[in-house]
């Protein structure tokens, strides 16, 4: 199936999730489909989540043009988002959630492995599994600041597509994905009218992890580089999972620990956050397209160099905003984004 251009897939992308967004909104304030404030999170009036469905609409509808694996990627994508919405509209069991986004990860495995040639055909599926499954968690752990989530997939998504320019179902995803996030931002930021919703962080993280195994095979793009462009999300979701794994709390117990959270409650604005992250991201991308021109090892070394550098700058960020003598639980996912 030939490709349709990309500035009509922009266009189709933007007024979809745009027109979806507007649709889901109306109808969850009919239904009571919202989040209601408290004080775990971080928005201040009953908003409508889930309007991330039109986002995964619009992913779907691209997914046939995708090439070869189309199909795995449209039932893993129809697995993982789902199982987002069926815990947006009634609370989902933890089990019944992750089983259902471990078999949506296992068909975008099937589909796109890592590495194989390097890995092996077997472990090359194992790793993709374990990317899709840690990105999907990590766009709805990160989901919690308006705009957050939507405007780094805006970023990611080209950034990825642009370290493998030879890869046309990259650039075909990623201009799905971007295009469909910014026609849902409006509602979203700088004032949230209408939440993402797991339905909406879990197609992010799964395209994104799509995005990912695309490029990652690309000769001559190191494996490394593509870690620059999602630096922002994954060192905040990472450190705060092994800073809360060293004090011996309940992982998957919700909470208001990420670097995100801690910045709103030391007075940072929901624009002021998502600049900070989108000045890393966009700093990181940069890097990334440099070093894709340098001769080994740099691409390595830089990439190895940045990410220290994101490590301790998360650190001192999190001692100028300190968690609180008593830390709250929030949600994740939905909390404000």
């Amino acid at each position: 199936m030939s490709m349709p251009p990309l500035w009509l897939l922009a266009i189709l992308s933007l007024a979809g999730g745009s027109g979806l967004a507007l649709g889901w909104r109306a109808w969850a304030l009919r239904r009571g489909v919202v989040d209601a404030p408290d004080e775990r999170r971080l928005h201040a009036a009953p908003t409508p989540r889930g309007g991330g469905i039109g986002i995964a609409v619009v992913l779907l509808a691209a997914s046939p043009w995708l090439g070869q694996g189309s199909a795995w990627f449209a039932a893993g994508l129809v697995l993982c988002a789902g199982a987002g919405l069926v815990d947006d509209l009634r609370p989902l069991p933890a089990l019944a959630k992750g089983l259902l986004q471990a078999l949506g990860a296992a068909c975008l495995a099937v589909a796109f492995p890592l590495l194989p040639e390097v890995w092996g055909p077997v472990l090359g599926h194992v790793l993709a599994w374990g990317v899709v499954l840690v990105l999907v968690n990590f766009w709805n752990f990160m989901d919690g600041s308006n705009g957050l989530a939507a405007s780094q997939a805006i970023f990611v998504a080209p950034g990825l597509a642009l370290l493998a320019p030879t890869v046309a179902p990259a650039a075909w995803l990623a201009v799905a994905l971007a295009a469909a996030c910014l026609g849902f931002l409006p509602l979203n930021f700088p004032r949230a009218r209408l939440f993402l919703g797991d339905v909406g962080s879990h197609a992010l993280g799964y395209a994104i992890a799509a995005l990912l195994l695309l490029v990652a095979g690309t000769p001559g793009t190191s494996t490394w580089l593509l870690l620059l462009p999602v630096s922002a999300m994954v060192l905040d979701a990472s450190l705060t999972l092994l800073s809360r794994a060293r004090r011996r709390q309940v992982l998957w117990r919700a909470h208001r620990e990420h670097l995100y959270q801690r910045a709103v409650a030391h007075g940072w604005s929901h624009a002021g956050i998502c600049a900070l992250y989108a000045a890393w991201t966009l700093a990181a991308i940069g890097l990334a397209l440099y070093l894709l021109r340098q001769a080994p090892p740099w691409p390595v070394l830089g990439s190895v160099v940045a990410l220290g550098f994101g490590i301790i700058a998360h650190s001192l960020l999190g001692r100028a905003w300190p968690l609180p003598a008593a830390t709250g639980h929030s949600p994740h996912g939905s909390t404000a984004g």
